[in-house]
């Protein structure tokens, strides 16, 4: 199994953070893409990732995962290309619902509901997949229409499409559509529009195998990775959360750098294959680069 640090900071220097990740043997870089949340600002995705590119050589990096409800399917195409050259074919294109009510209406825009959500994410994945392969694409949908002739760069090989999936819904219709799949094993906490840390404790081992299960109803053979919040260290607010989270599996997954390490590493005898690790602190990943970056 494989583990992708998250950058999550608009504080960060990226070039800086990816060249540290590399440096401690991390085989994929991931970048959010939110705009703000309750504790910081984001950095752009996709200049972001730019600047991954420029700065490594080994690495994987991928989306994780731009915001469907703040990016057009064709413009998240044409960036995923051109990433795609950057990094010398190193990127993964990750594409996500969006969840986040806060940053959508305080932008001024309309926050869908979840049925709507997941309608306009399969919309734009058929789109995006139909871009990358051919370059061009005619699409009529309910909520996306497009008509684009062409769109570029030109690149060798498509970078791999990749899902943020966390129900029956979009597990049946986007999986068929994408190359890897993430799931998100925290949607019963983000359905209501935010991050609800009181439902973190309800998540247990049987809720990801029930959602490997759905996906492997779909397709026999796509990746699958699982998004984990993370802490390690004794930072005030990773001890606070873990206190709260009690010995549940998300509890298991902050406190002492060997025991995060060996949860994280678990999540492989439930049929993941990658975790992107989004943390609490920012000494989460030096913590445990020692335990998980080359494994």
């Amino acid at each position: 199994m494989e583990c992708a640090p998250n950058l999550v900071d608009a504080g960060v220097d990226p070039a800086e953070w990816a060249r540290t990740r590399e440096a401690e043997g991390w085989p994929v870089l991931a970048c959010a893409d939110h705009l703000w949340d309750a504790t910081r600002a984001y950095p752009h995705w996709a200049v972001t990732l730019t600047q991954f590119a420029a700065a490594t050589t080994r690495p994987t990096i991928t989306s994780s995962f731009a915001n469907n409800l703040l990016r057009s399917p064709v413009e998240f195409a044409q960036a995923a290309l051109s990433l795609q050259r950057a990094s010398g074919g190193r990127f993964e294109a990750g594409l996500g619902a969006g969840w986040l009510e806060a940053e959508i209406t305080g932008i001024g825009g309309r926050y869908p509901a979840p049925g709507e959500r997941a309608a306009r994410y399969r919309e734009a994945m058929v789109v995006v997949r139909e871009l990358l392969h051919h370059g061009r694409c005619t699409f009529e949908g309910e909520h996306v229409r497009v008509d684009v002739p062409m769109i570029g760069p030109a690149v060798p090989v498509p970078p791999p499409l990749v899902a943020s999936v966390g129900g029956p819904r979009t597990i049946r219709e986007v999986v068929p559509l994408v190359d890897r799949v993430e799931l998100k094993i925290s949607s019963v906490a983000t359905r209501g529009g935010a991050l609800e840390l009181a439902k973190m404790p309800t998540i247990d081992r049987d809720h990801v195998k029930r959602l490997v299960g759905l996906v492997r109803e779909v397709s026999d053979t796509v990746p699958i990775g699982a998004f984990l919040l993370v802490g390690a260290g004794d930072d005030p607010r990773v001890l606070a959360i873990k206190q709260s989270f009690g010995d549940s599996l998300m509890g298991s997954l902050l406190g002492e750098p060997e025991a995060v390490a060996e949860a994280i590493r678990s999540f492989a005898d439930l049929g993941i294959e990658r975790c992107q690790l989004t943390p609490y602190s920012a000494e989460t990943f030096p913590l445990l680069a020692p335990h998980l970056a080359a494994s």
